[in-house]
This record gives structure tokens, C-alpha cells and sequence, in this order.
């Protein structure tokens, strides 16, 4: 399946009360709640995004073994990255998360920064150089 970002980072409709977007994906086959919220932890700082398995009814699977969430989550990081690395973006492994029942990943605040820095405005680095050049007709004078 392809995955848009827009999907899930635009789409107002999606936003529940409590801040966090839901949205619902499939990969590979496979259904999932994708859960998509800022990392409160501040020594994590970026966006987390979990996966929760879904069966055909739409409803969160329980009881997963801890076997099960890691092929999960390695099968999800396998497919799902390819998509953030086309962005220069990170999509890391979220392992001490709370939800157990979920494949958990986070896009740290660093990667986001360098991502609005050279995709979006992409004059970064042109006007840091330009910055620390000295004015010629100051220097030579």
C-alpha cells in the first residue's frame, strides 16, 4: 500500500478530543489503528506513532503475545521507513513505550527541524553561508 503523509498529519476530521489523529491503514495485508500524537517525554522529543492491529470488524486486537508485536513492528518498519528515508526523515523504534499492544515509533524533533529546514524552505544551508561571509567592501576597506 502506498502511504501518504498526508494522510496523516492534514486531515483535520481526524483529530479526536484528545489531541491525538487516528487514522485507519493497511500494509501488507494487514489492518491497523495508526495512533499519531507528540512524544510527551522530554527526553524523546518528536511525534510518536503506534499501530495497533486490527481485526475485519475494525476493532484493536488484544492479548498479543510479545512475539507477535515484534514481528509486527519489523515488518512494519521494514515497509513504513522506506517512505520516511525519500524524506530525510527518521522513523525510529519506540521500545520502552507504554503500549505494548502496538507497533510504537517515534520521528524525533530533530529530524522534523532538519526536514522544514532543507525540504520545505529549503535555504538553510545558502543563508547560514551567507551569514558568516564577511561584506568585501567592509573587509577590504
Amino acid at each position: 500500500m502506498d502511504i501518504k503523509f498526508k494522510d496523516f498529519f492534514i486531515n483535520e476530521e481526524l483529530l479526536q478530543e484528545e489531541g491525538e489523529l487516528n487514522y485507519n491503514a493497511s500494509l501488507g495485508g494487514e489492518t491497523f489503528k495508526v495512533v499519531v500524537d507528540v512524544n510527551k517525554n522530554p527526553t524523546k522529543k518528536g511525534i510518536k506513532v503506534k499501530f495497533f492491529p486490527t481485526n475485519a470488524d475494525g476493532m484493536v486486537l488484544q492479548n498479543l503475545t510479545p512475539e507477535e508485536v515484534d514481528t509486527m513492528t519489523n515488518s512494519i518498519a521494514t515497509s513504513v521507513s522506506k517512505k520516511f528515508n525519500e524524506f530525510n526523515l527518521e522513523f525510529d523504534r519506540d521500545t520502552d513505550a507504554p503500549d505494548k499492544m502496538a507497533a510504537n515509533f517515534q520521528i524525533p524533533l530533530d529530524s522534523i527541524f532538519a526536514f522544514i529546514k532543507d525540504k520545505v524552505l529549503g535555504e538553510g544551508e545558502e543563508q547560514d553561508a551567507e551569514e558568516t561571509q564577511p561584506a568585501n567592501d567592509e573587509e577590504n576597506a
